[in-house]
């Protein structure tokens, strides 16, 4: 998929996929990285917590209702954050093949302020509908997110669901996601029409770039496999939290590091 039809998609519809683009050798090594890191710091270290820190900027969040048949520490976990700032996890978000899509979109000066590696073990529900932009509350808009396959996405182990042209919408109202086992932060969109829904379905390499207005959402795992990905957010450099309550919120999840400064460094 070429430049101008990359932009055309993100314009029209709020995403794109590009097939294959990360060698599904170093998206292994991503998932190796992150369940080492799960291992020296198991959860069972930090009982009750609702994150706990994995060293300098790893922040791990145990799953809310880990399965009983859950054998090693990274099957009791949900999502880790900040693994962007180091390994091959950061190789990726640094590289030629990331980065020059996603300045097409942004402009030439960026930064990677997020990462979040999803484990969606087996019997994991998913997250309602909801927009990224929602939670990031930031003074310059959009982001990008970038959503990289680490296993295959289907329909059975919970893959994502995109609304097609919703970014072009405003930031909806979101309410507390009220089921049992929902993630501690999750809130939902309840009152849009998502008849449009697609899924997308991906391999390992497979990335997934949307905009951080557009609708999307993943259903339950229930699959014996994990469908694990790597996200990572990106914004303009020099993005701020719109309020000191914004910045505090976001502060434990949230590791800017540059990866674009073209503009920057010509003045």
């Amino acid at each position: 998929m070429d430049a101008e039809t990359r932009l055309k998609a993100w314009n029209e519809q709020g995403f794109f996929v590009m097939r294959g683009l990360i060698d599904p050798a170093q998206a292994k090594a991503v998932e190796d990285e992150v369940i080492a890191r799960i291992r020296a710091y198991p959860p069972e270290q930090h009982p009750g917590e609702a994150i706990y820190q994995a060293g300098p900027d790893y922040a791990i969040f145990p799953e809310k209702e880990p399965s009983p048949t859950a054998a090693n520490p990274e099957d009791r976990i949900a999502k880790v954050f900040n693994c962007h700032t180091e390994g091959m996890t950061r190789h990726i978000a640094e590289s030629d093949a990331v980065a020059n899509i996603v300045e097409g979109l942004l402009g030439p000066d960026i930064d990677c302020f997020q990462s979040q590696f999803i484990f969606k073990n087996p019997g994991v529900i998913g997250q309602p509908w909801h927009q990224d932009s929602y939670y990031f509350r930031f003074d310059r808009q959009p982001q990008v997110g970038v959503w990289l396959a680490l296993s295959r996405a289907t329909r059975e182990n919970g893959c994502l669901w995109v609304l097609p042209g919703s970014h072009r919408g405003p930031i909806h109202d979101h309410v507390p996601d009220r089921r049992p086992a929902a993630n501690r932060a999750y809130t939902e969109i309840v009152s849009e029409d998502d008849s449009a829904r697609e899924p997308a379905l991906m391999e390992p390499g497979d990335m997934l770039f949307f905009h951080s207005f557009l609708m999307h959402m993943s259903t339950d795992n229930v699959a014996n496999e994990r469908r694990a990905a790597m996200v990572y957010h990106y914004g303009r450099t020099g993005t701020l939290p719109i309020n000191d309550e914004a910045a505090a919120s976001l502060a434990p999840v949230n590791r800017w590091i540059p990866i674009r400064r073209k503009k920057v460094e010509a003045a």
